[in-house]
This record gives C-alpha cells, structure tokens and sequence, in this order.
C-alpha cells in the first residue's frame, strides 16, 4: 500500500537502539523526544516511581503530511492494532478487500 511507518522515542539513543535490537524493529525510530515536542503532539507526560515517562500517541498521516486519524493511550489497551490500521487505510483508500 506504500505505507511508511516511523516511531519516535523519548528514550536516549542508547535506549532506543537497544528497544530496536531487541524488538527487531524494521522501521526508523528516532530518538530523544524532549518536552516541547510532547507537549506540540499533545501526549502526556507523567512521573512513576520517580521515573518521566510518556503515554503512547499514534498518528496516521496523510501524504501531506495531516493528521487523519489519532490515538492516545494510557495502557497497552486501546492502542491501534495494525491490521486496524490496514483496514483504516483501506477504507480511506477506496479498497474494501
């Protein structure tokens, strides 16, 4: 479907490429995401156990680069499922197979 996926983390890049290694990951991930850019993207940020963390935000984006459809999670619930994701894209695509 030409579709690109890209993550980014709020990890350091020693952390990031250690979550690449070890998850296998395919796709770019960057790395570094600092308080400006969660707060731009509207995830939240919070403190665990004296640790920062951020919640999960997902975004699909159109060709130029808008936002058409958004995710923000709290847990592992409710987060986009790939193959959502693929029908998602199907049905803005026209493709109902």
């Amino acid at each position: 479907m030409g579709v690109k996926v890209i993550a980014a983390s709020a990890d350091n890049e020693s952390g990031a490429r250690k979550m690449v290694s070890e998850q296998k990951l395919t796709f770019p991930v960057a790395y570094g995401v600092h308080a400006g850019v969660i707060e731009k993207l509207g995830a939240f940020q919070g403190v665990r156990q004296g640790e920062t963390y951020v919640q999960p935000a997902e975004f699909i984006l159109n060709p130029d680069g808008a936002v058409v459809a958004s995710m923000y999670s709290s847990t592992q619930l409710g987060r986009m499922d790939p193959r959502e994701v693929l029908q998602f894209l199907k049905s803005r695509m026209g493709d109902s197979n």
